[in-house]
């Protein structure tokens, strides 16, 4: 290991931490992509080093898990507002949120209980003819369900559909663009900041992944799993 190579790197990112860490969560949390945190940091720091932040807190916020749901599912934090009744008298009523997101649906119902071990998922297939519309299936199972609880698989992981790919190359490229070309600039733009380092991820299925989805199914470019925690519901989507 050459030794002052391995400090010099880990001193920069340290300065690139403290300097726009916590602008590059912020800027996360309202739904900029990789591209358009690193043009609105004041400190210039580089695409891979902004990358690495938001992918730890995508991680973290549990936008994006490694694993395959139920194995590690989020848990809104627990919060407690103040309310007052007519007499004047206050109390305390704890809530549980969803990681903050700039989109609708983030709140878990107050009431839901998450499972217990064993976890007995009730498997369904998609059927246009009898389930509708796609994106109108899954708005509807992340309100019953909750938002921060629902999430679909990705395989992008062989794809290399980030054009700064570390390996330097770009495999399956006529695939990749299969799969880009039915979706609009935000959405491809925000598939490529994301480092997708193993061959399935799942995604938090916000609005924007429930769009993305719903073309790259209409396209028939994509196959793949939507969970729903809370109500124990697996929807498998055929390619």
């Amino acid at each position: 290991m050459d030794k002052p190579n391995y400090f010099q790197s880990a001193l920069s990112s340290f300065v690139t931490e403290a300097a726009c860490g916590g602008a590059v969560r912020h800027l996360a949390d309202l739904g900029y992509t990789l591209d358009q945190i690193v043009a609105r940091l004041d400190y210039p720091a580089p695409r891979t080093k902004v990358q690495r932040i938001m992918m730890e807190y995508l991680y973290e916020s549990h936008v994006l898990l490694r694993e395959e749901p139920p194995k590690s599912w989020p848990v809104g934090k627990a919060q407690y507002i103040q309310e007052q009744d007519a007499y004047g008298r206050r109390t305390m009523r704890k809530i549980r949120n969803d990681y903050i997101s700039q989109f609708e649906m983030t709140d878990v119902p107050e009431m839901t209980v998450l499972p217990q071990k064993p976890f007995l998922w009730k498997e369904l297939v998609y059927d246009r003819g009898r389930d509708g519309k796609l994106t109108e299936l899954l708005h509807r199972k992340c309100k019953e369900n909750g938002e921060s609880l629902s999430y679909i698989s990705c395989p992008f992981g062989e794809l290399d559909i980030d054009p700064d790919s570390r390996n330097g190359e770009r495999r399956n490229t006529k695939t990749v663009e299969e799969v880009m070309s039915c979706l609009n600039g935000r959405q491809r733009e925000y598939l490529q900041g994301i480092r997708w380092d193993q061959p399935v991820l799942y995604h938090r299925l916000d609005q924007r992944m429930r769009e993305i989805a719903g073309k790259l199914y209409e396209a028939k470019v994509y196959g793949g799993v939507c969970y729903f925690i809370a109500i124990q519901e697996k929807i498998t989507l055929l390619p």
